[in-house]
């Protein structure tokens, strides 16, 4: 009476157990992908409102007022973003505002968002 192949081989197996592997990476790597990607839109969404509320500070203020100098200043939400400002010119004035933020991945600052726009209390 011949055997009867019962089980699976040791061949079968290893070959299984490398596919899976190989599956478990390629998740691993796409989550890892996920997470920065996430952590780089906040940062993003963060940044364009702190350059926002700038812009709407200076659009508020009246154009003798002191803020209407070169500045910087330190928000912190959820890391700490450094929002910078110049402002030049006489009657019509070209603000720019830049705003940075540490990665905490590289640990290394970068500009997040910058923008430039013409000022004139001259219609």
């Amino acid at each position: 009476m011949p055997l009867r192949n019962l089980g699976f081989t040791l061949i079968e197996v290893m070959i299984t157990a490398a596919v899976v592997a190989c599956g478990l990476v390629a998740v691993a790597a796409m989550f890892s992908l996920a997470v920065c990607a996430d952590l780089s839109n906040r940062q993003a969404a963060v940044a364009a409102t702190l350059l926002y509320d700038k812009m709407e500070q200076l659009r508020s203020t009246s154009p003798d007022d002191p803020l209407w100098g070169d500045g910087t200043d330190e928000v912190t939400y959820d890391t700490k973003y450094l929002r910078v400002w110049q402002v030049s010119g006489g009657a019509v004035r070209t603000v720019t505002i830049a705003i940075y933020a540490e990665n905490p991945l590289t640990r290394r600052q970068s500009e997040l968002i910058r923008a430039t726009t013409l000022v004139s209390n001259i219609f």
